[in-house]
């Protein structure tokens, strides 16, 4: 045999090795999103923003994205997929997860956050605390926190202040509103978010929580009359990814995919603040209205009374609530909350 032929046969052998060794080097990141009725956060920033990962950062990668809903499972076992290595990444709902790994709803507690510029700071002094409790509880760390704005409350009777929710059935996302419902009077009722439409379209609850934009996705309005808008809630969610695929990355890599990561971060807060008005628009019928269907719901304005006993109940029951909880997983977790959370209440003039 010629050399010449040798030497195309060793290219061919070679091209064929380093194929295959590209193939096996591809990092499959098989990705839950949030639920697709949850909107514009999801439809417009979420999904496109993984679908075109590989692109964006040039990683070997494929992406597999999927809507929670859509995989058939319920939104509180994402931190249980991690775990088992079924996904590598999850858009993490913290509220519906927090009975697993309590330190996430730390970042939210009921009453804590009125507005996005302190649930922004927030969520950026506490993230790193809460990143150590998943990494070291459940091999997933987290890259980055955001926001799909003020958790307000829908009735589909008056409601011209929080003390008339005596006696009616409001819906929650998870057990961490039971304190703040039932001291009005109200009986919280915990609905996974896909089932709210159909418990309020039967009357099985009088009133729901979530923010202004995931009610007008959901076509909640369409069985309801008053709108609250106070924010119980900031709805922050996070993007966490299992340490094994992390650590599979090189260190350059993970820069590429954690820069990535934080210019979409950034996106959102700034594309939820924007939904929040322009949902409320639609939501009451203005002309303004730019997403579609008008509603004519009630806006009730918010009650300086309430504002005050947001801030109050937030530091004398979310806040002792949870740490009592909190502490058991790890003594020191409401320590680590005031180290980094209390100096951000403190600048708003607030004192825990």
């Amino acid at each position: 045999m010629s050399v010449v032929k040798r030497l195309i046969i060793l290219g061919i052998i070679f091209g064929i090795f380093v194929y295959a060794w590209n193939d096996v080097d591809v990092i499959n990141l098989r990705v839950v999103g949030q639920p697709s009725m949850t909107g514009p956060i999801q439809k417009n920033l979420e999904q496109p923003f993984f679908e075109s990962l590989e692109e964006k950062t040039g990683l070997p990668i494929k992406v597999d994205y999927r809507t929670v809903d859509t995989l058939g499972f319920k939104d509180n076992y994402q931190l249980a997929m991690l775990k088992s290595g079924m996904f590598d990444m999850v858009s993490l709902r913290f509220l519906q997860n927090g009975q697993e790994e309590p330190s996430i709803i730390g970042i939210d507690l009921p009453g804590l956050n009125p507005d996005f510029q302190t649930a922004r700071k927030v969520a950026e002094a506490y993230g790193p605390v809460v990143d150590e409790y998943l990494q070291q509880r459940f091999g997933t760390k987290l890259l980055g926190l955001w926001t799909f704005g003020p958790q307000v409350i829908f009735c589909n009777k008056p409601i011209h202040r929080l003390s008339d929710l005596k006696g009616l059935k409001v819906r929650v996302g998870s057990s961490t509103y039971d304190a703040l419902i039932k001291l009005q009077g109200g009986i919280p009722v915990v609905i996974p978010f896909d089932e709210v439409t159909e418990a309020l379209s039967s009357n099985m609850t009088d009133c729901a929580i979530t923010s202004q934009t995931s009610a007008y996705s959901a076509k909640w309005p369409a069985y309801l009359t008053h709108v609250y808008p106070i924010a119980t809630q900031m709805g922050i969610n996070g993007l966490a990814i299992r340490l094994d695929t992390w650590n599979r990355f090189s260190e350059s890599q993970k820069q590429r995919l954690q820069s990535a990561v934080n210019a979409y971060i950034n996106q959102v807060w700034i594309y939820s603040e924007q939904l929040n008005t322009q949902s409320s628009d639609c939501l009451e019928g203005k002309s303004a209205c730019k997403l579609g269907v008008k509603y004519n719901l009630t806006k009730i304005d918010v009650t300086e009374d309430d504002k005050l006993f947001m801030q109050k109940f937030a530091l004398d029951q979310s806040f002792p609530d949870w740490a009592s909880h909190c502490d058991k997983f790890d003594p020191n977790c409401s320590k680590r909350w005031k180290a980094a959370v209390e100096p951000i209440l403190k600048q708003a003039n607030q004192h825990p």
